[in-house]
């Protein structure tokens, strides 16, 4: 399920896109890109069209999750704690506080609740390897055992967590599971609380206490910005800025490249390594231009023409030569068979034979004029003619013989052209000398009249020319395929450096838009970001006027400010109307008291399925005006939520009992063996609680009597400390005196008699005139207070169970006073 209030940011940002008149188009794309995911925005950079987001359901707001409480946390050997103790609370709203001194063992409780829902403990993740190490309790007869009861709303009978060690396990090495009332045994992680445990963490140490204001800067931005929602601005603003970084490479690789292609180029010898560089000299390279020479053919050089045509060089078969020659040769023979022969002569005697018809046909009968001997008559000429017809086809034999002869030659000279003219002049790196002469021998051959030469010897030379023909060819073409092969890697090198600045050329064009488009987000996710604050910050502000009582430092905004590794909180604060910053004004109390202020809010956020607050000492550095403001927030916190908070400084009961507070006090007391016991309400008054500890000490058999004194004589004495300041502060806050005032004359009554003299008589110096008021308040009043004076220094005690019994008497009468 979508995280509804990353749909709420997601909506925010449609809002302020639709209302911005300063951005453009390409951005506004962007942004609707860049909330649709990761392959959106790689489909608009890339020329598809953009989608617009569809903004969330009208009911996508966050349901409140069911409520749960703390009703019990019961340890076994964790921490200070050894025999099973459980604290019990009451799983509603109301304020809590449990007491103790230091070592009691409370804190093992809170720290036991924190480890059995998170399996964490933030008061440790800072420590060394020992500290962890030391979780077991030494005096613990069973396993370690953590056992949480949760008040579950929805559910009456509630649920709980366990946790359990066994021998030799270390602490990450227990087994932990939820049940729900009736129903069969759950995981941990299947409380659905991690997300929760992050955003609204209920338990809150001292440790925490001091690292929400002074860690580092980031932690706290972000803590705030996930507590808001605001993840959702990062994860966009992430991929708008990958996007840019992404398109920031593409856009200069095209130079950064160029220089070795123009290295390439102007090492070439290729003419076209020439027209390369002239098309890169432009300004604007024409890349159609580029991408065409990568393909070009090898261009028509001087050099190059020859090359080809020599390359180009062939002849014909040998079968069709030696055909030929085979003709020429019958041709021949059968001129060879005619010669001689009337064949031979046919053609004159018929031209004859002609012309003496002719002369017969101007003088008819008579004598032949060249031998003057028969009568030239008709009979004569039609013997004649009959003989010229004969003579005539005799001829026309002899004649078609020449006529094959000659074709026959003709036919041989054309098969193999004229030594050619590229055979005529000089190549570097090819000799074609024989072939050249070859050649010329051939050419004399068949251009001879010696046509029985030719026959002869056609074919043989013909061989040569071939032989010699084959070599000059090969090496013409391997210098042409050399040539081709040296200009292929600077083709490839051209075509891939067309293609990058084709890209890098959308590139630019696209990280200029992403660079307008961040700009515009990180601004508008500013004013967002601190809009989204703003409720969390009136209500931190509003919990520190309360808590700062006296202090003349007023807190300001509270803005969320930075990116990246300069992400901070700003605090604001004035000090008597001068503004500063608070880490470098506050004392440690104030800054504690503010980071007290940013907890609250983000702990009891509606969204938090938590309603309870674990709080661990508070009020260590608080001086004692600020108790009274604490006090006053967390019973202000309590209306609605279950507070609880363990304190070893009394000044915090003190102040709830002062304000009339409605508050459950709780006391823990350590015995001996880590046996910690937990007292009820009735017996939550801290005077009694060291009374009751002073008689645990005097029963403990084991103990030397010595050191028992000691330690009985100093619980009296606390016992009675504690019921004089708490006289003297009830009566200063009747009157309405300050407090400041107040701690700071408790301080100054240092020991016991002065004690008594300022809660009794309203001043510390009239120590001359406490006996009489002691004996006034309870006849054993005076000695009490001797006795304990002098065991609390060592000096043995008669009757140490006596001696508590009267304390008991003189301080109920000291709460009377």
């Amino acid at each position: 399920m979508p995280d509804p209030r990353a749909e709420t940011i997601d909506q925010l940002l449609l809002d302020r896109v639709s209302a911005a008149t300063d951005l453009p188009e390409s951005s506004r794309d962007l942004v609707f890109a860049a909330l649709l995911g990761p392959q959106e925005l790689a489909a608009v950079l890339g020329g598809a069209v953009p989608k617009t987001p569809q903004p969330p359901a009208a009911d996508a707001a966050d349901d409140e999750p069911i409520g749960t409480y703390l009703a019990d946390i019961e340890v076994t050997g964790f921490r200070g704690i050894g025999p099973t103790a459980t604290l019990s609370l009451k799983p509603a709203p109301g304020l809590t506080i449990v007491t103790g001194r230091n070592g009691s063992g409370k804190s093992s409780f809170a720290e036991a609740a924190e480890y059995a829902l998170t399996g964490d403990n933030m008061r440790w993740a800072e420590r060394t390897a020992i500290w962890k190490d030391g979780w077991r309790n030494l005096h613990a007869e069973e396993n370690p055992s953590i056992k949480v009861r949760l008040g579950v709303e929805g559910h009456p009978r509630g649920a709980t967590v366990e946790h359990h060690w066994q021998p030799g396990d270390g602490l990450a090495d227990g087994t932990g599971f939820l049940q729900l009332a009736g129903k069969p045994r759950q995981s941990i992680a299947e409380l659905g609380w991690a997300t929760a445990l992050k955003l609204h963490r209920p338990f809150l140490s001292y440790a925490e206490l001091g690292g929400l204001i002074g860690g580092k800067p980031s932690e706290m931005h972000d803590s705030l910005h996930d507590i808001l929602g605001l993840g959702r601005l990062v994860e966009v603003e992430k991929l708008l800025k990958d996007a840019r970084r992404e398109m920031d490479v593409r856009r200069k690789l095209p130079a950064q490249s160029l220089p070795a292609l123009l290295a390439a180029l102007a090492a070439h010898p290729d003419p076209r390594a020439r027209t390369g560089e002239q098309v890169l000299a432009a300004k604007t390279a024409d890349l159609d231009a580029l991408e065409l020479l990568a393909i070009a053919e090898d261009p028509e050089d001087g050099a190059l023409v020859p090359l080809r045509k020599l390359a180009a060089l062939e002849l014909p078969e040998r079968a069709a030569v030696a055909e030929q020659v085979a003709a020429l040769q019958d041709a021949l023979a059968q001129v060879d068979g005619l010669a001689g022969t009337p064949a031979a002569e046919a053609r004159v005697l018929a031209g004859l034979l002609r012309d003496a018809l002719a002369h017969h046909g101007s003088h008819p009968d008579q004598p032949c004029p060249v031998c003057g001997g028969r009568t030239l008559d008709a009979a004569w000429a039609e013997q004649t003619g009959a003989e010229i017809q004969r003579l005539t086809l005799r001829a026309e034999d002899a004649e078609a013989v020449q006529r094959a002869r000659r074709e026959t030659c003709r036919t041989l000279r054309n098969l193999v052209q004229s030594l050619p003219g590229v055979l005529t002049v000089e190549l570097d790196g090819i000799d074609f000398a024989d072939l050249r002469i070859t050649w010329q021998r051939w050419d004399q051959l068949v251009d001879s009249d010696d046509q029985a030469r030719v026959a002869t010897y056609a074919l043989s030379v013909f061989d040569e020319l071939t032989a010699a023909l084959r070599p000059v060819c090969d090496a013409a073409q391997r210098t042409l395929a050399g040539r081709q092969q040296a200009w292929q890697p600077i083709a490839e090198q051209i075509r891939t450096w067309a293609e990058t600045e084709r890209v890098g050329r959308k590139a630019a064009e696209a990280y200029k838009a992403l660079h307008k488009t961040v700009q515009w987000l990180q601004r508008e996710a500013q004013k967002i970001r601190n809009d989204q604050l703003a409720p969390l910050a009136d209500a931190a502000t509003g919990i520190w006027n309360t808590l700062r009582q006296e202090s003349n430092v007023e807190l300001g905004a509270i803005t969320l400010a930075g990116t990246g590794t300069q992400r901070r909180v700003n605090l604001d604060v004035n000090v008597d109307g001068t503004p500063g910053a608070a880490l470098s004004v506050m004392s440690q109390g104030e800054l504690h008291s503010l980071a007290l202020a940013l907890f609250l809010p983000r702990a009891t956020m509606a969204q938090s399925p938590f309603r309870f607050l674990v709080i661990d000492d508070p009020v260590q550095s608080m001086d004692p005006v600020k108790v009274y403001g604490l006090a006053e927030v967390l019973a202000e916190v309590a209306k609605d939520r279950q507070v609880v908070v363990f304190t070893h400084d009394d000044r915090l009961p003190a102040a709830v009992r002062h304000l009339k507070i409605d508050a459950r006090i709780l006391t823990v007391s350590r015995l001996a063996r880590s046996q910690v016991l937990v007292a009820g309400e009735q017996d939550g008054d801290p005077a009694a609680r060291y009374l009751n500890d002073a008689a645990a000490v005097c029963q403990d058999g084991k103990m030397p009597a010595d050191v028992r004194d000691v330690v009985v004589a100093n619980l009296i004495r606390d016992a009675i400390e504690f019921r004089c300041h708490e006289l003297v502060r009830a009566a200063a806050f009747r009157t309405g005196k300050p407090v400041t005032e107040v701690e700071a004359e408790i301080d100054a009554a240092k020991g016991l008699r002065p004690s008594l003299a300022l809660a009794l008589l309203g001043d510390a110096r009239r120590l001359d005139d406490l006996q009489g008021r002691l004996n006034r308040l309870h006849p054993d009043a005076n000695r009490v207070v001797t006795l304990v004076n002098h065991g609390a220094h060592g000096t043995r005690l008669a009757d140490p169970a006596g001696l508590l019994d009267d304390a008991r008497r003189v301080v109920e009468r000291l709460a009377q006073a």
